[in-house]
């Protein structure tokens, strides 16, 4: 009786290439669409006056190649007096007497400390509830989220010492507690550690609001 030979069947690699191109379209059209709900829930919040904001953040948001986000964090310079000195947080700062609105102030911010063009490579998805920082209560900051384009080539300028991206989904597990000083003293306070950064206060707390937005859109 004759031998049957087997046959070598080799996978064909474009239908491997196929098969990860329709999986990237379907994490596209899930982001989109969460892209779409975060929107409509910042939309659908009451409406936010901007009476009294004295300062503002950006918080500049890119998809990732799968599924999620990343936002922008920067390190500031260390400056004597700046109670903001050395500090992890957002791209921002005063808002000028020269700027015509809020938005346009943190168009401003964000150009002069990390380079990137709001107006231009950007897609204003709405703002959040205005905060006082702990070591600044008297000053009324409103955060700003955007959704970049593309990850931008980021020029940090002179109040800046570095930027870092920080997925959103990896937030959560790096949640902790570290010493800090503030002007009342040393205090131990919940933060985010990132890396031997520690991002608290203020910046802890617009960054946790996010994350609920994050959720809730996810659902």
């Amino acid at each position: 009786m004759s031998r049957i030979k087997k046959r070598d069947y080799k996978r064909d690699p474009s239908q491997s290439n196929y098969r990860k191109a329709i999986s990237q379209l379907q994490d596209r059209r899930e982001q989109t669409s969460q892209i779409e709900r975060i929107r409509n829930l910042l939309s659908n919040q009451p409406s936010i006056s901007n009476d009294g904001v004295e300062a503002v953040v950006g918080m500049l948001l890119i998809e990732k190649t799968e599924n999620g986000f990343e936002i922008l964090l920067v390190q500031r310079a260390e400056r004597t007096g700046d109670p903001w000195s050395g500090h992890i947080g957002l791209p921002g700062g005063r808002i000028k007497s020269s700027d015509s609105s809020p938005i346009e102030a943190c168009r401003r911010e964000v150009m002069e400390e990390v380079g990137i063009d709001l107006r231009h490579d950007a897609e204003l998805l709405g703002n959040l509830t205005p905060e006082f920082p702990w070591n600044r209560p008297e000053l009324k900051v409103q955060p700003f989220i955007y959704k970049l384009q593309r990850k931008p080539i980021v020029h940090i300028g002179p109040e800046i010492v570095s930027a870092f991206w920080v997925s959103l989904s990896e937030l959560p597990k790096m949640r902790g507690q570290s010493v800090v000083s503030t002007r009342i003293g040393s205090r131990i306070v919940d933060a985010f550690l990132i890396d031997g950064r520690v991002v608290w206060g203020f910046t802890y707390r617009v960054l946790n609001e996010l994350l609920a937005l994050e959720r809730q859109s996810s659902g």
